[in-house]
């Protein structure tokens, strides 16, 4: 509702909230790009599944929003407009906040399984971009155990946004012979 009335990305409480995890992970709210998936508020409660169609009637192609739940396709212009504002930018890295940010950049949810994990995009026109998701402020405001996470994936991001490229650290294993 915030969003809607100041035509502004992430402001109220869980910008606020961003913001002060932002600070604890050594980022600068003012050096970061924010924006939105939908510049739009999903109507029923903000939900974004109030989106989505059935499978039938959906976009298929792009896989599911949210379980069962497919693009209604007249949003695809609001992916259009994602990918043409992130390209253009062409940031060292993006990071992803929530489920609706990963499945759009990355082409998967299921946030808890892939959060934290450095990726290039798996959407066409994203594969040059490195994508870092991680849960979405208004999720921690409702489940405080997961802020410490989240803080560690933006200090990660921090330290990922030097270089553009995705750089794995060089692991050795030794096994003691028998």
């Amino acid at each position: 509702a915030e969003e809607e009335v100041q035509r502004a990305p992430f402001v109220g409480a869980s910008g606020w909230h961003l913001t002060k995890m932002l600070d604890e992970a050594g980022i600068h709210r003012a050096d970061c790009y924010l924006t939105n998936c939908f510049n739009l508020r999903p109507p029923g409660g903000n939900d974004i599944a109030n989106l989505c169609l059935d499978k039938a009637n959906g976009v298929s192609s792009l896989g599911p929003v949210t379980l069962g739940k497919y693009l209604d396709p007249k949003y695809l212009p609001e992916l259009d407009r994602l990918r043409k504002e992130l390209t253009e930018l062409n940031p060292n890295i993006i990071i992803a906040l929530g489920n609706t940010a990963a499945w759009a950049i990355l082409g998967s949810s299921g946030i808890s399984r892939i959060r934290g994990t450095v990726t290039n995009g798996g959407r066409s026109g994203y594969e040059k971009l490195k994508v870092l998701p991680t849960f979405h402020p208004t999720a921690v405001l409702r489940d405080w155990s997961l802020r410490p996470v989240t803080v560690l994936d933006l200090a990660k991001a921090k330290r990922e946004s030097e270089f553009p490229e995705i750089r794995r650290p060089e692991r050795t294993i030794f096994i003691e012979p028998t």
